[in-house]
């Protein structure tokens, strides 16, 4: 019934692509997420700048691919759109590059608890910035993922104090990234069009990861040249999945709101959670399974509570749109105009 009344406020075809959005990039992100973990710390192949620049130049060269075949299109950035856009670039090189050293030095599962601060937070800042309603329900989800985070943490035998670190940075980059690129996309979308974004993030984050790359090349070169067949395969998915990646995150974030996008991550915590316990031998024990039983709730709950505010905003501006239409069409009733905050108020008429 919550879903129905939500969709129900939403055009088919905006369903579908929304759908689809939420789909690539949860694909996406559960995917990067296990292929940065094998080949960083199973494959030892430890340089995150060398491999965030492959992952932002394939980003770069499809995007560029596809306007050239006229598959998408977005006009030429100018002078003071690419300032307000470094800023973005900034977080987004932080953001992952400090996700990449967290899951090396961590354990996947540890990780994921962390990563809900950045949850809560985004959710803070979405209430900030764009009036999105936090109630008791939302507190008590923060409270389950504070809590289960300490007590899954507490006895997790790969939980490092340079892993808390990374973790905690990449916390506060992706805060400022999900919020700034909603301000930013809300912004630039008439101008950028909707591959913008991703072409210019991409193309803007490639000068300031090139040279740390260059430095280490002979470095990975060599490794590169002697490891096995399996790093070498999941090298090229990962710059192949990290492509896709980029544009699905842009492309779920305009279809959704922060909250939303934020959400679809603390969901694909549920299956990544399970998937790496196993792929990477990395089992909690019993209290620190609890633990992460106790966070990964929070986060369940925290999109249910937000999936039914949605939908109650939904049915109260249907009924409002619907008192509007019905007052219009009454010549003897007070008109009733529909506010700028999306309620409806009456307009009475004096006559003389």
């Amino acid at each position: 019934m919550v879903f129905e009344t939500l969709f129900t406020s939403m055009g088919k075809a905006a369903i579908i692509e929304t759908a689809m959005s939420v789909l690539a990039y949860s694909s996406c992100s559960i995917s990067m997420v296990l292929l940065n973990k094998l080949v960083m710390d199973t494959h030892k192949f430890n340089f995150p700048s060398a491999l965030l620049f492959f992952q932002s130049l394939s980003a770069f060269v499809l995007v560029a691919l596809l306007k050239n075949r006229g598959v998408v299109d977005f006009p030429s950035m100018n002078k003071a759109l690419i300032l307000r856009w470094l800023p973005l670039t900034g977080l987004f090189v932080g953001m992952l590059g400090t996700s990449m050293l967290g899951l090396r030095t961590m354990s996947v599962s540890i990780t994921l608890l962390i990563k809900n601060f950045a949850l809560i937070f985004i959710a803070v800042g979405d209430n900030i910035l764009y009036g999105h309603y936090l109630d008791k329900w939302v507190l008590l989800s923060f409270l389950l993922m504070i809590f289960g985070s300490f007590v899954g943490a507490q006895q997790d035998k790969w939980v490092t104090a340079w892993g808390l670190f990374w973790n905690f940075a990449n916390v506060g980059f992706t805060t400022g990234y999900q919020l700034y690129m909603k301000g930013m996309l809300n912004e630039a979308k008439k101008s950028l069009g909707r591959w913008g974004p991703v072409y210019y993030n991409n193309l803007l984050a490639l000068p300031p990861l090139l040279l740390p790359t260059i430095y280490s090349a002979p470095v990975w070169e060599e490794q590169l040249t002697l490891s096995s067949k399996w790093l070498q395969l999941w090298l090229t998915l990962m710059m192949l999945v990290g492509a896709i990646m980029t544009m699905s995150s842009f492309w779920c974030m305009r279809m959704t709101s922060p909250t939303t996008y934020s959400v679809v991550g603390a969901l694909n915590k549920v299956p990544l959670a399970i998937i790496s316990m196993w792929v990477f031998d990395q089992y909690p024990t019993a209290y620190g399974a609890f633990g992460i039983f106790l966070a990964l709730l929070g986060g369940v709950l925290y999109t249910v509570v937000n999936v039914n505010a949605s939908s109650n905003q939904a049915m109260r501006e249907k009924k409002d749109r619907e008192r509007a239409e019905s007052a219009m069409d009454d010549p003897e009733s007070p008109a009733l105009v529909v506010n700028s905050e999306g309620g409806v108020e009456s307009r009475h008429t004096e006559t003389a």
